[in-house]
């Protein structure tokens, strides 16, 4: 289970989130890894916003990228595959967290 310390690090994480196109990209490489290239076709967005979103994955620990060499044109491509996370949101937690403001 995912769990946030703060109530920013929670507002970023939803907000983050809380995007339509975030949330396809990793119902894409849900249960199968796939290339920046494969995604964009998938979902109908920009390979490059693609690969931003990627790496802001990454850096959240959401997704794993891993790096192949081809047969053909690019030699090297970067499969992507999400991590199993699982976010439970309720007042507990909301209450728990630091940064309440009070």
């Amino acid at each position: 289970m995912f769990e946030p310390n703060s109530i920013p690090e929670l507002a970023k994480l939803l907000g983050f989130l809380g995007n339509e196109q975030r949330l396809n990209i990793l119902k894409a490489i849900s249960h199968e890894e796939k290339f920046a290239r494969e995604i964009s076709e998938e979902i109908g967005v920009s390979r490059p916003l693609v690969n931003i979103y990627l790496k802001q994955f990454e850096k959240a620990g959401l997704v794993v990228g891993t790096n192949r060499v081809a047969q053909e044109p690019p030699y090297l491509k970067r499969y992507y595959r999400a991590v199993p996370f699982e976010l439970v949101l309720n007042l507990d937690l909301i209450e728990k967290l630091e940064g309440g403001g009070r």
